[in-house]
């Protein structure tokens, strides 16, 4: 099961931040807010004022999945005191549809295993012959998170 089947990837953007012009304020992600044990940490965000305001999807929401697109590609889950954070443009949010019944942790926990490591290098690797320090969402939508649990399946 790919992720893209089960999930939509938001990417942040880059805005400008303009504190004369803008009432507006946001706390924004940073990568010291992404903990490697898959949680974020409230006291490293940083406060901006974008012009325009930020799109509602690009905020977080309670059950989200924010994974670094740079190395070293954490991804953490969003807490309900936690939403409303808004999303730079090295982040992405992975947003589990409504209707699958799936726990989004479990996405956070493969992409932090080694497995879901790589997983998510493989078809970099297999190309370029290199380990990717960043990931592009083509290859984090494309990512089969349950490959190896249904040849479990298949093999019973």
């Amino acid at each position: 099961m790919k992720l893209q089947e089960i999930a939509d990837t938001i990417k942040g953007s880059y805005r400008k931040d303009d504190l004369a012009k803008s009432v507006q304020r946001y706390q924004e992600l940073t990568m010291k807010s992404l903990e490697p044990i898959s949680f974020i940490d409230d006291r490293n965000l940083t406060s901006i004022s974008p012009l325009g305001g930020i799109p509602f999807e690009e905020l977080t929401q309670e059950g989200d999945i924010i994974v670094s697109l740079h190395f070293p590609m954490i991804a953490c889950y969003v807490e309900p005191e936690q939403a409303g954070y808004a999303l730079p443009h090295y982040m992405a949010i992975i947003r589990l549809r409504p209707y699958i019944n799936m726990d989004s942790r479990f996405i956070a926990q493969f992409i932090n295993s080694q497995r879901g490591r790589e997983e998510l290098g493989k078809e970099v690797t297999a190309r370029y012959k290199i380990k990717p320090t960043s990931l592009p969402l083509s290859y984090l939508n494309n990512v089969d998170i349950l490959r190896k649990e249904n040849e479990l399946i298949s093999l019973l």
